[in-house]
């Protein structure tokens, strides 16, 4: 079996999923098949709680939860393109430390 592309997951407010398409578009990175701009995002409750080292920017205390409803962009690039599609995430998305996951696609 061999792995050349990866399934790409961003949790990421809805305000900004149009940019991170449009990014993503231009570099080429939604292509699939006969068609562009393949990408899909759902609606995605998300838990956290900052870390004793978390910055001191963040309004909450250390023993609360913070829970929010974003959105799960989805889409699939190359495995040597994984470095640049995490650019332009950092790039597009508000947090220092975007969830985002690249998980290998079985061909």
């Amino acid at each position: 079996m061999k792995m050349n592309f990866v399934k790409v997951e961003v949790l990421i407010a809805e305000e900004y999923i149009s940019s991170l398409r449009e990014q993503l578009h231009e570099h080429g990175f939604l292509h699939y098949g006969n068609q562009d701009n393949v990408l899909s995002y759902t609606k995605y409750n998300h838990y956290s709680r900052p870390l004793e080292l978390a910055s001191l920017e963040m309004a909450l205390p250390i023993e609360s939860e913070f829970f929010q409803t974003l959105y799960k962009a989805e889409f699939r690039c190359m495995i040597h393109q994984i470095e640049k599609v995490k650019k332009i995430i950092h790039d597009i998305h508000p947090s220092d430390y975007p969830v985002m996951y690249f998980i290998p696609i079985l061909e």
